[in-house]
């Protein structure tokens, strides 16, 4: 599940190799338990020397101060403005300005308790960057901000004393392992990071490179199954999309007291983090989806709030149909599940369409409502040449992924594009402000799929069996188009 408070639209991440104009730079000391962090950034001239944090980490920011060219340290400078705190170094008049301050990470993940801004999950410390970097006030201000502020970044070196780890999402400075790019983002989103002590392994599935971190000493005797269920997940959302998502990501598992909780952040990088307590049956139906689900958010470009059941609605139709064709799952599960699921993300008595109803029905199943219904609306329109997965692969080829912001109409007329048809802008137009209509016993029985005290059932004579053929991995389109179904 994406972190509820997404952005609209994030700043554009620029190429990680050089030099950028307006790069900020910080330096940050852990102290041997990362209890603590010691940060030094500098300011490049043109940036607002007002500076800012994520308002739910400000109370454990401390010991503020400016630092001129010749290594003079100012006195601490209070925080101003309330509800938001804002730092003002007076010495920053000249630049570049340098500001040291140090941050109390263990206090702020006690106090917080969520991995999505910090939190202690068992000897590691999660904590995104955004949380305990400061940065320009104006990132954040309403309306349009200065001249250079789209694209802005920074370059963060974080130094640890071994074994101690620090893990990222954010992607590293070639021939770095300790240096990343950071790309400021509204709302205060980059990907999961951590302090700790973590067994480590780099994958390579589906093109890209994964790096897995597991917390030790919890989950130690866990690793060799959470590595299969890993790569397992990553397979098969390579084989859906024919390649992984983004070029790199981090996947975290972290311990918890009880279940399971898989949760994604993007922005400016890519991460997945599992929270699990040890011992876990991975295995179990009511886990045995969350890192397939998780990693299929990899493919969305992040948009506003009231998009959520895209990102969401994507992740629970595809993550199935992405198991069921590496084997993991069987068709008579994939179309049981659906058939049971979809009915709950129909509108019920004073829905007001996709955009403006947040209930977790419509969010979820409402949302993979639509993808089922866009996937049989672009294979009936192709005589089965493209698919859902045609659409957004061209998404992922146009750049659109976790680590970028787009708007939801740039996301559906690339979709349509790569199909050639104006299929996803028709039915969002139709279902953001209103209930719509989707007639799931025609759409059934059209696709020859019937559910019985027995199980599911399959009529290969149906007049769009062949269409449920091809979405289960069996057979392939007729050549001439099928009826069609209208939502």
């Amino acid at each position: 599940m994406p972190r509820l408070f997404r952005y609209v639209l994030v700043l554009a991440l620029a190429g990680a190799g050089g030099a950028v104009a307006g790069e900020i730079r910080y330096e940050v000391v852990a102290s041997p338990d990362a209890s603590d962090l010691v940060v030094e950034m500098e300011l490049p001239p043109g940036l607002d020397s007002r500076l800012t944090i994520d308002p739910e980490a400000a109370a454990f920011v401390d010991d503020v101060r400016s630092v001129d060219v010749d290594g003079k340290v100012s006195e601490p400078e209070p925080a101003l403005g309330n509800p938001r705190a804002i730092w003002s170094p007076r010495g920053c008049a000249a630049r570049p300005c340098r500001v040291r301050y140090r941050f109390h990470l263990r206090a702020a993940a006690r106090a917080i308790d969520d991995p999505d801004t910090a939190a202690v999950r068992g000897e590691a410390l999660c904590a995104p960057v955004s949380t305990w970097l400061l940065r320009p006030a104006h990132i954040d201000d309403t309306g349009p901000g200065p001249a250079g502020v789209q694209g802005l970044q920074g370059r963060l070196h974080v130094a640890v004393t071994r074994p101690l780890a620090f893990l990222t999402g954010l992607p590293a400075v070639p021939r770095s392992d300790d240096t990343y790019v950071v790309t400021f983002l509204p709302h205060f989103v980059s990907p999961y990071s951590a302090f700790g002590h973590f067994e480590r392994e780099r994958l390579s599935v589906g093109g890209a490179d994964l790096e897995l971190g597991i917390a030790t000493p919890a989950l130690l005797p866990d690793a060799p199954r959470i590595r299969s269920w890993v790569v397992a997940a990553a397979q098969a959302v390579s084989r859906y999309f024919g390649r992984f998502p983004v070029d790199r990501a981090l996947v975290l598992a972290v311990p918890r007291d009880r279940g399971l909780h898989g949760k994604e952040m993007g922005g400016g990088g890519a991460s997945v983090l599992i929270q699990m307590q040890p011992g876990s049956d991975l295995g179990d139906p009511r886990f045995d989806w969350q890192a397939a689900h998780e990693m299929v958010h990899l493919a969305v470009p992040e948009m506003s709030r009231a998009q959520l059941w895209l990102s969401e609605g994507l992740a629970t139709y595809i993550e199935p149909f992405a198991r069921l064709s590496t084997g993991e799952l069987s068709a008579q599960k994939v179309w049981h599940d659906l058939v049971v699921g979809l009915p709950l993300g129909l509108p019920e008595p004073g829905d007001q369409g996709l955009d403006h109803t947040h209930t977790w029905g419509r969010t979820y199943w409402g949302g993979a409502l639509f993808a089922f219904v866009a996937d049989v609306e672009i294979r009936r329109a192709t005589a089965g040449r493209s698919s859902l997965a045609t659409a957004i692969r061209g998404v992922l080829d146009a750049g659109g992924d976790t680590r970028v912001g787009w708007t939801v109409d740039r996301f559906m007329s690339t979709c349509d594009g790569e199909v050639g048809r104006p299929i996803l802008t028709t039915l969002y137009r139709r279902l953001r402000d209103r209930p719509g209509h989707v007639d799931l016993d025609s759409m059934w029985r059209q696709l020859g799929i019937s559910s019985t005290p027995e199980g599911i059932r399959f009529d290969d004579g149906a007049p769009l069996a062949w269409m449920r053929r091809q979405m289960s991995g069996r057979g392939a389109a007729t050549a001439a188009p099928p009826a069609a179904i209208r939502p």
